[in-house]
């Protein structure tokens, strides 16, 4: 795995192609995944050590979780976005120990970046 400090780099430069290719990529994680990482996803956004997401992407993930959708393909896609923000190193983790289709989710965003 790369240091930490060259994915936070490339995360820092990631582009709207980029995010839009992880968002394609988070449409092909069944259910069952989704309800298994998306909490995961939730505590990572919420307990970073940089504070909370006060930006439009913390609005939406709020929204999100209060109307009960967060375990939905839009909501993974938000989580994915907001754990490459906070704590990348961690968001890989939570993918690459959970279901074959995280873990095949985590090789395709590292190709990505």
């Amino acid at each position: 795995m790369e240091p930490l400090s060259k994915i936070e780099e490339k995360v820092s430069r990631l582009t709207d192609i980029q995010r839009t290719d992880i968002y394609e990529y988070a449409k092909r994680v069944s259910k069952e995944t989704l309800e298994e990482i998306c909490p995961a996803l939730l505590r990572l956004a919420l307990d970073s050590e940089r504070g909370m997401l006060k930006n439009q992407l913390g609005n939406v993930i709020f929204h999100l979780q209060k109307n009960e959708r967060i375990n939905t393909v839009i909501g993974l896609q938000k989580l994915l976005d907001a754990g490459l923000i906070v704590n990348p190193d961690e968001m890989f983790k939570i993918l690459e120990s959970s279901e074959a289709d995280a873990q095949e989710l985590a090789k395709k965003i590292k190709g990505v970046l």
